[in-house]
């Protein structure tokens, strides 16, 4: 099934939930000391809608249990979803394993992402 970006930002809206986006951010590494400074983690507030795989439209011998999708609405969001982050919220905690951003009129509308346990 296609969506348009705009129809996906809309089913956010309507239907999403308040879930937390927890970003990882890493520092630099040392080579004087052949170290990278402590991880810190930076926690942003984002409205999300959870949805399972679509098994008409998926491969169904690369979905395992645990793995599903999640749509983050782009608009006014101060940080980009990275393949590290986590995002938790209404008894949900999964990791971000891939993302696809969905543009209208050269705008960031949502992020896809396909998101795991």
């Amino acid at each position: 099934m296609a969506f348009r970006a705009y129809d996906l930002l809309k089913l956010v809206e309507e239907h999403g939930e308040t879930l937390t986006l927890h970003k990882k951010e890493y520092a630099a590494y040392d080579p004087a000391t052949s170290s990278a400074g402590t991880a810190t983690t930076t926690d942003t507030t984002i409205t999300g809608y959870f949805y399972n795989y679509e098994m008409q439209l998926a491969d169904i011998g690369n979905i395992e249990r645990g793995m599903r999708k999640c749509i983050i609405a782009a608009l006014g969001l101060s940080v980009v979803p990275d393949t590290e982050d986590e995002i938790s919220g209404n008894g949900n905690k999964v990791h971000i394993t891939n993302i696809v951003t969905m543009y209208s009129g050269g705008q960031t509308l949502c992020y896809i992402c396909d998101v795991r346990e």
